[in-house]
């Protein structure tokens, strides 16, 4: 009962029919033996009952047996679709599959395998066809040798035919028994694609030439392996060449770079080695040739590219070419030895262009350029504490210099011996090199420092000029170290004064503008450094609200012989007087500079001729600038015992 209610069935229930019939028939007659109407026999006597039985056990068994039949025909059917899907996925396999016997005659394949190989101009079956001849019997011999029946063959092969490309296939393979099967990829494609990457890394994508990477590599591998050879490295720049791209587009400008690289490889050839370092910069590396003939090489490279014009569309463009030559020494690295080919192509430039210049050992700019390399390395192993300190050269104040105490804060530099070495050496070096943002922190925390500590002579200080170079004031880090430094010093940074030069200020106007509120917020003063030098000095002093304006040291020094300066400069003090602005005037070198500095009515004056730069102790002694004047008649005029009183030539107040 159980199996009739959790899987009922037909053939079930005439089984259970039968036995039914033939229970019923046993209890008719043992009702009859027990004295049961003898009619009840009529309808269930043993006979009735036993071939009803049998006939319902006849049906159940043709039931059963017509339902294995229809199972058997559905599982045939089934596997006949199986085996047709299975063909079908097999057919339609991207792959090529294949069964081939020890002896690398195949068996059987999928219409892709057929497709990969073409024999005699045809593609299809391969039926028969031997792995050694589709591929190669090096192919076959790594099939037998990796797939020995413990592991699978799994490689990449290549094979290559006469007058064909070469072709990439990926394989795996498994032994059973006496045959092999597998299936092979065609990874042509992703081989070009990958050996175009990796061109890609070390060469530009334009030109076809070493890229700079490409190049310090190969520059790195020469100079290990040359012993005793010489190698020697050429800096080509293209003389105006921004002037095509910005008049004709920047493809006309890819043009001539092609074919530019197109005559350098005319020129240069095995061993030397062309690259291109930037936009329309490149460089050759020159292997075992002396500088005499390196030079005379790149005078060839120079007419190549020079005295012939170049072509786009229509148009044809002359352009020439400066190059710059040095021998690369011993241990120079491959940044070094870029930056002194440049040096050397800049000095071609300078020169007028369309030349080749080269810097042997001996050359005193290239001896230059390596003392700075060291310089530099220096500075990077000691910055800032070990090699650097600080000096004050007086600001002496020409309206009151009995009452005011003002200097200027200047860097300087002790080199490994112990030698000051002179600023024009080290602070352009540090420039170039992405240093002088950290010496600018370090002389402003130091200053900030030494002030907190020195607390009556910081009462006495009117103010103390710090110099900002241009790096520091556009780096963000720096701004916030410098708010960081001035909250943790807010007493001193009153008497500080930021010296911002015109222009690094002016190179992005509103990067300065933010600096110079923010320190100003503070309390902190700002002066404009090298006020004149710039071309749109007056347009733009209204858009800085500093405090100080120093004017250019190049209209102080001739101010007396030179009625132009004189002009321009009492121009610019009567401006920045009307726009509520003090005036320093800058290479003040003796007292009649210093007279006329008076009779221009300028607020400040520092220079040689009232003091030179001091050590910090010294200042501690005095209250005012003015007492450190050394010229006699100097002193006597600034602070009014000369022929012009002070108080006449001012007459009005000023605001500073």
């Amino acid at each position: 009962m159980k199996l009739a209610i959790k899987a009922p069935s037909r053939e079930l229930h005439w089984y259970i029919g039968s036995w039914t019939v033939t229970l019923l028939g046993s209890i008719a007659q043992i009702a009859f033996n027990f004295g049961f109407d003898e009619n009840i026999l009529n309808v269930a006597n043993s006979q009735t009952t036993a071939v009803v039985s049998a006939l319902m056990l006849g049906v159940t068994l043709a039931q059963r047996m017509n339902s294995e039949r229809q199972a058997r025909i559905s599982a045939q059917h089934s596997a006949v679709a199986a085996l047709q899907r299975f063909r079908q996925n097999y057919s339609a396999t991207p792959v090529g599959l294949f069964t081939m016997k020890l002896d690398g005659t195949l068996l059987e394949h999928n219409p892709a395998f057929g497709s990969m190989f073409v024999v005699e101009g045809r593609r299809g079956s391969k039926v028969g066809a031997n792995w050694s001849t589709l591929l190669s019997r090096d192919a076959l011999q790594r099939i037998s040798e990796q797939a020995d029946g413990t592991r699978m063959m799994d490689a990449e092969i290549s094979i290559r035919r006469t007058g064909e490309k070469k072709r990439w296939f990926h394989v795996r393979a498994v032994r059973k028994a006496d045959l092999y099967e597998g299936w092979i990829e065609d990874i042509s494609a992703r081989k070009e694609a990958e050996d175009q990457l990796k061109f890609l890394v070390h060469h530009d994508s334009l030109t076809g030439l070493l890229n700079r990477r490409g190049f310090e590599v190969e520059l790195l591998k020469a100079t290990r392996a040359a012993g005793a050879r010489v190698i020697c490295l050429a800096y080509v720049d293209l003389d105006r060449f921004k002037l095509v791209n910005d008049l004709f587009g920047h493809a006309a400008g890819d043009q001539i770079l092609r074919q530019m690289s197109a005559r350098m490889r005319e020129v240069i050839g095995p061993p030397h080695l062309p690259a291109r370092v930037g936009g329309d910069e490149f460089v050759v590396v020159i292997d075992s040739l002396p500088l005499e003939a390196a030079s005379a090489l790149c005078e060839r490279l120079r007419v190549a590219l020079s005295d012939r014009a170049y072509h786009y569309q229509d148009k044809a463009f002359n352009v020439s070419a400066s190059i710059g030559l040095i021998r690369v020494l011993e241990g120079m690295r491959p940044a070094d030895a870029l930056t002194a080919s440049d040096r050397a192509c800049a000095e071609a430039k300078r020169l007028g262009g369309s030349s080749v210049i080269s810097f042997d050992s001996s050359s005193g700019e290239l001896m230059e350029y390596l003392e700075e390399i060291k310089l530099v390395a220096g500075m990077k192993e000691r910055l800032p504490i070990e090699n650097f300190f600080t000096q004050l050269q007086p600001i002496v104040s020409l309206r009151n210099p009995r009452s005011s105490l003002c200097y200027e804060v200047l860097i300087r530099m002790r080199d490994a011996s112990g030698a000051v070495l002179p600023p024009s050496r080290f602070i352009p070096a540090a420039e170039r090199n992405g240093l002088m943002t950290q010496i600018d922190r370090w002389v402003l925390r130091s200053t900030l420092e030494w002030l907190d500590m020195q607390p009556a002579h910081r009462n006495d200080v009117d103010f103390c000029t710090i110099n900002l170079s241009g790096a520091s004031l556009n780096d963000e880090k720096f701004l916030q170290d410098t708010i960081a430094l001035i909250r943790d010093h807010s007493q001193s940074t009153r008497k500080v004064c930021f010296e911002i030069t015109e222009s690094v200020a002016l190179y992005d106007l509103n990067t300065t503008r933010r600096f110079v509120d923010t320190v100003k917020s503070f309390g902190a003063m700002v002066a404009l450094d090298d006020f004149g030098a710039g071309y749109t000095s007056f347009s733009y002093l209204k858009e800085l609200p500093a405090d100080l304006v120093k004017i250019d040291g190049n209209f102080i020094r001739d101010v007396n012989s030179n009625p132009a300066n004189f002009a321009i400069t009492r121009a610019v003090v009567e401006l920045a007087h009307e726009l509520g602005m003090g005036c320093i005037a800058e290479w003040a070198e003796n007292a009649e500079i210093v007279r006329s500095l008076i009779q221009l009515r300028i607020d400040y004056a520092q220079g040689y001729g009232l003091c030179r730069p001091i050590e910090r102790e010294r200042l501690l002694a005095v209250s005012n600038s003015a007492a450190l004047i050394g010229d006699a008649a100097t002193a006597d005029l600034v602070c009014g015992r000369g022929a012009t009183p002070i108080e006449s030539v001012w007459g009005a107040a000023l605001p500073i």
